[in-house]
């Protein structure tokens, strides 16, 4: 009977899937509604900043994933807006 391979993964992924797995936690994190900050904001007058910011947020961690898993310069995500459910 034959084993079964599996591709070993190269030690430097070993390495970065910790990053990654922060990355995507909050990644998931800014993609969450979190109304309890969205109405300070509002209270205090700067819900469209607030969202520039976390739009910028997401801009970074995806490059920075992309970074990490090797991929092209070109971002696919780039011009997706996370916050459109506002």
């Amino acid at each position: 009977m034959d084993p079964v391979s599996t591709p070993a993964a190269p030690t430097s992924s070993r390495q970065v899937t910790p990053r990654l797995d922060a990355i995507n936690l909050m990644l998931r994190d800014l993609h969450t509604r979190h109304d309890e900050i969205r109405h300070r904001a509002a209270f205090r007058g700067c819900t469209s900043e607030l969202l520039t910011v976390q739009q910028e947020l997401v801009d970074y961690l995806l490059r920075m994933k992309n970074s990490l898993q090797g991929a092209e310069t070109a971002n696919p995500e780039e011009g997706l807006n996370y916050n459109s459910f506002t």
